[in-house]
């Protein structure tokens, strides 16, 4: 048995929340297998949206303890005031537990305190989605350069730090091998090795929602309605315009058609997508047959899913969304839910090439519209493949399932074979690049960086001068 930090986000999916984010599903997703393969964790995460300890009230749905040997300490969300308080508390938290590694998940808030950490531990750093693709698609909507600059350092200073990292799809994979190229990470001490591994998103393959009584069909619908659901967040990658006129289009065609929409706005990061939704439904003839629930607790979610017909997964056709992924189309499955979904992602070219769901290719609201109709009057056909998928996701997309490569690292987690070579040099960087990177990641440790290059050693076997490399004639060295 080890012993783990786990640095994650919160709210977790075993709180008595509201509010349930995708992070906080990966957070678990990483914590429950090692604590069911017999290793202890000490879970710390960070409480989205509250920015004080005193801000944080937890209510647990079922006592940690029943997980395993956990124990979870909740802190506030980081930002410039709090980072150092929040440093110096996590490695009191290293220093008196004395765990073998340090895992990192579910968001770059958690990896970044981890890579900001005076440690020496192995580091498993999660990389939840791409960064540079996420602060692109939020770029309309914020300061670029202000943006671009502070991720760019983060995803540096994780990049530089991390013996393994893992992303949520082979796409985002190979994203991740081309930046630690760039991070001079691919050197002749890690030749051979494995440092990236896929991890998908996934679902907790011990749960099996049970449909209770009802508490939205038949109730604020009639009980033969076609209900569409639209649920979580209206993230920066969400199409909006194409979903609301999909959904308009089809309620037009079919009177019967109505559209629940769970989740929003996410406050203090993305709110301008959920609005615009509201105002085009406000403009809508057929507003009536909108139901803005907000955000619900999770039991309560899954029953509302449980009554629904389909759900609509509708995303832009951005570089996110081709190397990030869908918790929500995960839950639907595993709620029994039927998916019509964008093929943009990874996994929905799983759904697609699968044929476990419904599938339409980006930006065309009309064959979104034509697709809900078929939907609608096929329901024995969508039942039918809606089962499949659930069959599917136990199989091949639960939580023990998908964090394999994470459990066998666990059995001896050690370091990356560059950064061990760096402590037995005493933290003297290789070359240039390291020089480069190190200065513009860690502006703070400036003073401390030994910047002292050491001497290429003479090689061992001589041989007869074969003029200068292409590069170096092109530079006129």
């Amino acid at each position: 048995m080890k012993h783990f930090l786990l640095l994650g986000v919160g709210p977790l999916p075993f709180y008595e929340s509201n509010h349930l984010y995708g992070f906080g599903i990966r957070t678990w997703q990483f914590a429950k297998p090692l604590l069911a393969a017999g290793h202890r964790v000490t879970l710390v995460t960070c409480e989205f949206g509250a920015s004080r300890e005193s801000a944080i009230h937890i209510k647990y749905r079922n006592d940690p303890a029943i997980f395993g040997h956990l124990e979870h300490t909740a802190l506030p969300e980081p930002n410039p005031r709090n980072v150092n308080v929040l440093l110096t508390r996590i490695e009191e938290i290293v220093k008196t537990h004395r765990p073998n590694a340090i895992i990192a998940a579910g968001s770059t808030i958690s990896t970044n305190l981890a890579a900001s950490l005076k440690s020496e531990l192995p580091l498993w750093l999660d990389m939840f989605g791409d960064l540079f693709a996420e602060v692109q698609a939020k770029s309309p909507f914020t300061n670029e350069g202000e943006e671009l600059k502070f991720f760019h350092q983060t995803l540096s200073r994780v990049l530089l730090r991390g013996d393994r990292f893992s992303t949520v799809s082979e796409m985002q994979r190979g994203a991740a091998i081309g930046q630690l190229g760039l991070m001079g990470r691919l050197n002749r001490f890690t030749l051979g090795e494995e440092l990236v591994w896929t991890i998908p998103c996934a679902m907790d393959g011990e749960i099996s929602p049970v449909k209770r009584d009802s508490i939205f069909r038949g109730v604020e619908t009639g009980s033969s309605d076609f209900i569409l659901l639209c649920s979580g967040g209206f993230n920066t990658w969400t199409d909006v315009e194409t979903l609301f006129e999909g959904i308009e289009g089809a309620m037009e065609k079919n009177r019967r058609i109505h559209c629940v929409v769970t989740g929003g706005a996410i406050a203090g990061h993305h709110e301008s997508g959920y609005n615009r939704f509201r105002s085009l439904i406000s403009k809508s003839p057929y507003e009536t047959r909108f139901h803005l629930l907000g955000w619900v607790p999770t039991e309560k979610m899954a029953q509302i899913t449980l009554e629904c017909d389909l759900g609509l997964n509708v995303d832009l056709p951005i570089y996110e969304s081709l190397l990030g992924s869908r918790n929500r189309l995960l839950f639907w499955m595993q709620c029994g839910l039927p998916i019509l979904t964008t093929v943009t992602t990874e996994l929905s070219r799983v759904v697609s090439d699968n044929r476990i769901g419904l599938t339409i290719p980006p930006r065309e609201p009309k064959q979104l519209s034509a697709k809900i109709v078929e939907a609608a009057q096929n329901l024995s056909d969508l039942k039918s493949t809606a089962l499949r998928a659930k069959r599917f996701a136990y199989s091949y997309f639960s939580f023990e399932e998908s964090v394999q490569p994470l459990l066998q690292w666990a059995e001896h987690p050690v370091k990356a074979s560059d950064n061990a070579e760096r402590d037995v040099r005493n933290g003297q960087l290789f070359n240039q690049v390291d020089v480069l990177w190190h200065s513009w990641a860690f502006p703070e440790h400036g003073n401390e960086l030994d910047l002292t290059i050491p001497r290429t050693p003479r090689a061992v076997i001589r041989t007869r001068p074969q003029g200068k490399s292409w590069w170096r004639r092109l530079w006129g060295f």
